[in-house]
């Protein structure tokens, strides 16, 4: 769920790289500890259990726990067939070889839906984080809130919920004047409510849980994931752009005047118009609808090895995929347990391209194959030509092994070599630009010589 102080559950910092690319490292072995209606079952559930799938969306949807069993003994369809109001909680740990770590606490559900099938008999219990008390979900209602917070609407609801409500939004509260809560439930409309200023929601362990994306998304990355850790992966990126700013227009009730309230600049400019309290209260209202819209407009999707450190609304850097690796924020996870190992379907949002830690990684990488021989000095220097980053990004994508070559003394017939190997486009640019950083030279040409042969 997501990764927050209210959660507990941030990840340790690391690397959780191994092997070589095309060949991902041995699955890892994980086990899940489970509990049915409070009590330990493990021991008991282990000889039925198939695979186990537990899905953390960032907000949006409830975390979902999906156990497969085997019946051949018929005891699910008698004696332990599952009850409306049954709860689940879980938790996933590495096992084997790779035991040890913070165990990942995919928090307390309720049995939602449960399928049974033969020959042989199995089945799929299915559950949900929603709240036990169905009211949250299922009653609709009708509310004039005023003179209120966003906090004290979501403390009030939680209360009503036998929920608490988990606040993680650093800044002052501000007053709503009023907002309707019209033939909605609690939950659609609470979620709506704070979609609107830009906050996030989702139950976990019994408590809703409220943070800023935006917030969340300038947070430091919890791990680098690497191309062996890569089992299969998808990228797509939005060719209509990201917008530039936004412009929301209002009604003052006071003096009937049409007001704009505009941010950013540029070409690209959201335009929204409906109620607002102010120009502050259009702001934020403008501001999170420009942030929404842009949010995803570059999706990478990912199979990798299980890390029970990672959760949702965290961020990772992912590496070794060339222009595509960057700054991801996490907006689902799914971890697979089953005989076959320990695996994770991740969905992804990218936040920042061509990072701080994609550049070191990069640079470490032509370090060990030996195009670099100090990388603090290419730490310190790539951002001083346009498109140096990418150059080198490039290099380090392309060259896997040193080749050995000698041949190439002059800038110029490296430059040709590395046009030919699909590192730069054509040699014109970097024919102008090798001589505005001292030893940019000898690192094109030793890029070149690695990819030749001796």
């Amino acid at each position: 769920s997501a990764a927050s102080d209210v959660y507990k559950r941030q990840g340790l910092y690391g690397d959780i790289r191994s092997g070589v690319e095309g060949k991902p490292m041995k699955p890892r072995q994980a086990e899940v500890d489970l509990y049915y209606n409070g009590a330990a079952v493990k021991t008991v559930m282990d000889e039925y259990i198939t695979d186990i799938s537990y899905t953390d969306p960032a907000s949006g949807a409830a975390d979902s726990l999906d156990i497969s069993i085997h019946d051949r003994a018929r005891q699910w369809i008698t004696a332990w067939m599952p009850i409306s109001g049954d709860t689940l909680s879980a938790k996933i740990s590495l096992s084997g070889d790779d035991a040890g770590g913070i165990p990942l606490d995919c928090g307390f559900f309720v049995l939602d839906k449960f399928e049974f099938g033969g020959w042989p008999v199995t089945g799929t219990i299915s559950a949900v984080s929603t709240p036990a008390d169905g009211g949250f979900m299922a009653t609709v209602r009708t509310q004039n809130w005023e003179g209120v917070t966003i906090k004290e609407i979501g403390t009030e609801i939680a209360a009503r919920a036998g929920l608490k409500l988990a606040w993680d939004v650093s800044g002052a509260d501000f007053i709503i004047k009023s907002v309707e809560q019209s033939e909605q439930t609690d939950s659609d409309f609470f979620s709506s409510l704070c979609e609107t200023y830009g906050l996030e929601v989702k139950v976990y362990r019994q408590k809703i849980v409220v943070y800023d994306r935006e917030a969340y998304k300038g947070k430091a990355p919890v791990r680098t994931i690497g191309t062996e850790s890569l089992i299969s992966w998808s990228w797509s990126k939005d060719m209509a752009g990201t917008y530039t700013g936004g412009e929301y227009t209002y009604t003052d009730i006071s003096t009937e005047a049409d007001i704009a309230v505009s941010i950013g600049n540029g070409k690209r400019i959201l335009k929204q118009s409906g109620k607002a309290d102010s120009r502050a209260d259009a702001e934020r209202k403008i501001r999170a609808a420009v942030n929404k819209a842009n949010h995803g407009s570059t999706k990478l999707s990912a199979s990798i090895i299980g890390d029970a450190q990672l959760v949702s609304a965290q961020c990772v850097t992912v590496v070794g995929i060339g222009r595509l690796s960057g700054k991801y924020y996490i907006d689902s996870i799914t971890h697979n347990i089953s005989g076959s190992g320990y695996t994770m379907d991740l969905e992804m949002s990218l936040v920042e391209s061509m990072s701080e830690e994609v550049m070191k990684d990069s640079i470490g990488r032509l370090y060990a194959v030996g195009v670099i021989t100090d990388m603090s000095y290419w730490i310190a220097r790539y951002t001083q030509v346009k498109h140096l980053d990418g150059l080198i990004v490039n290099m380090a994508t392309v060259i896997k092994v040193n080749r050995g070559g000698s041949s190439i003394s002059t800038v110029s017939a490296a430059l040709d070599v590395l046009t030919q190997y699909g590192v730069i486009n054509s040699p014109t640019y970097w024919a102008a630009k090798y001589t505005l950083v001292p030893a940019l030279d000898r690192l094109i040409i030793n890029a070149a010589n690695a990819l030749t042969e001796g």
